[in-house]
This record gives C-alpha cells, sequence and structure tokens, in this order.
C-alpha cells in the first residue's frame, strides 16, 4: 500500500467514528411542552407540567417554582407522570398574581443532564 491510501483509509476511520459517536452527544432531554407555556400570561395553574424529547430519571430529575425574588412558591416535590417516563409534574398551591420562574433539571436515562428555567406570569 502507498502511504496515501493508507492516509486515506485513517481518515475514514476517523470520520466513521465521528458519525457513529454524534447521536450520543446528541441524546439529551429537551423540553418540549411546557405547561404553562414560558412567556405566558394567564390564571393561577393548579401545576407545572414538562414533557421532555425523552425519558428521564425521576431520582435526578425535577421541577421546581420560585417567585421573581426568588422565594419558593411550591410545597411538594415534582414527580413523573403515570404511565409516562417523558413528564414531570410540580402541583402548586394557589398562586397570587404576579411573575414566577420555573426551575427544571433533567437526567435522561442514558445519563446525561440538562437544566434550566422560565417565567409566566398570573393575572
Amino acid at each position: 500500500m502507498n502511504r496515501l491510501t493508507k492516509l486515506t483509509g485513517s481518515m475514514v476511520t476517523v470520520l466513521l467514528l465521528m458519525f457513529a459517536a454524534a447521536p450520543s452527544a446528541l441524546a439529551h432531554a429537551h423540553p418540549k411542552i411546557m405547561k404553562p407555556a414560558p412567556d405566558s400570561s394567564g390564571p393561577a395553574p393548579t401545576s407545572i407540567t414538562i414533557t421532555f424529547s425523552e425519558g428521564v430519571e425521576p431520582k435526578f430529575s425535577f421541577i421546581r417554582l420560585t417567585d421573581e425574588n426568588g422565594k419558593s412558591a411550591d410545597s411538594e416535590a415534582s414527580r413523573p407522570a403515570l404511565n409516562d417516563p417523558t413528564t414531570l409534574i410540580l402541583s402548586v398551591p394557589r398562586l397570587r398574581p404576579g411573575t414566577y420562574v420555573v426551575h427544571w433539571a433533567n437526567v435522561a436515562l442514558d445519563g446525561h443532564r440538562l437544566d434550566g428555567s422560565y417565567k409566566f406570569t398570573v393575572r
């Protein structure tokens, strides 16, 4: 084999390994449906729900709610939805008018972690 053939073979092998690894690098449980929706305004919800793009580990995933000053506005821990490993639910007490922040974190079934937050307003 000449040197060019060996180099080309090595480059092809490296590229194939990179493409094979790419799907695992993208395997994160991203929020798909958030209720109430980010930046929404409306009546006080009785629960916060987030449905992710893939299943999450309930032991390591959560939703928390604070007011805009960072004071806790929830009274219990979030829980997974029955028979739906992609959805977390947080029941909330009666919320007064104001702006609230939903904080969430998850660990996907494959071990990848994501977190984030968003605001909504109760009229």
